[in-house]
């Protein structure tokens, strides 16, 4: 398996290969002046991803074998219009953007690009290869009902993806707040039992803000071996909003920098800010090799 963290300044994009040689993706967001993941994908690391075509049993063919979209703010489907034509997803996995509330504003193009060209349920399913790959939610009318959930409406509708392959667990976590994590701890029961058995990799909610600091979920994982982050150049850094707390329960990985060649070690957390794209690859073995764009300022070389 092969996943990418995109370098997409405060905003969500990443791309997983499955063993099968399919591709999937969670959320399509960009800001600023980072390089949009669509041509990252199409023309940088084409080579390096060998993503395998979708192919139907009618014969049509699609780039994009599933499009993942946490929740539909701005900053994880900014790139509904791109994706739609240069990377055609096969299937969507959301929530339709009509179960939101009309004052919760959905991005104009993702609604006629993305979410209005997908309705009802599509009869073939991918073979991943993954051993498990699981989706976990709030029910809409729980997040509308709740004091707490509804305070952030769009966040806590995050639909969380967990994949395993090779004994290795990634989560991504979407832009849950703290009330949503609170409460799938403690009200759905698959989420609680599938926790209970640890993460490895866990893309941080919010992109790391404090406001969705997942101390319940720590609770049920105990230590992961490192978390992602894209909030802030570093999770320390003064006059922020991003939680430090990442680094007491995340245990640290080894990586190389791509342009110097060099081995580093990340004593918790990698940040996309600082390390640029990130780049795993899992084999079936469970072996973990992690390569970044650039190397952080406090993290050692080995």
């Amino acid at each position: 398996m092969k996943l990418i963290i995109f370098d997409v300044n405060n905003a969500a994009c990443s791309l997983a290969v499955c063993p099968n040689g399919y591709s999937l993706m969670v959320d399509c967001g960009s800001h600023g002046d980072k390089k949009c993941p669509v041509d990252q994908i199409n023309f940088t690391y084409k080579n390096w991803l060998a993503i395998t075509p979708y192919i139907t049993n009618y014969g049509t063919e699609y780039p994009l074998a599933l499009l993942h979209i946490t929740h539909p703010d701005d900053d994880h489907v900014k790139n509904a219009k791109k994706i739609r034509e240069n990377l055609t997803p096969y299937l969507l996995h959301k929530r339709e953007h009509e179960e939101f509330p009309s004052d919760e504003n959905i991005h104009d193009e993702y609604k006629k690009y993305i979410s209005n060209k997908y309705r009802g349920k599509n009869p073939e399913s991918v073979n991943w290869g993954f051993s498990q790959n699981k989706t976990f939610r709030i029910p809409m009318n729980t997040v509308l009902g709740d004091e707490e959930l509804s305070e952030k409406i769009k966040n806590n509708s995050s639909i969380l993806r967990f994949i395993k392959y090779g004994g290795k667990k990634v989560l991504f976590g979407g832009d849950l707040e703290k009330a949503g994590w609170d409460w799938l701890a403690k009200n759905d029961q698959d989420f609680i039992d599938t926790m209970k058995n640890g993460i490895d990799i866990l893309i941080a909610p919010h992109h790391g803000h404090k406001s969705g600091f997942p101390t319940s979920l720590f609770d049920l994982t105990g230590n992961v071996k490192i978390s992602i982050l894209s909030k802030a150049s570093e999770s320390e850094k003064d006059d922020t909003d991003v939680s430090s707390q990442y680094t007491q329960y995340s245990d640290g990985i080894s990586y190389k920098n791509i342009n110097d060649k060099q081995q580093y070690f990340a004593d918790g957390i990698l940040t996309t800010r600082s390390n640029g794209n990130i780049f795993l690859r899992i084999d079936e073995n469970g072996n973990v090799n992690v390569f970044t764009e650039k190397a952080s300022s406090n993290h050692s070389k080995l």
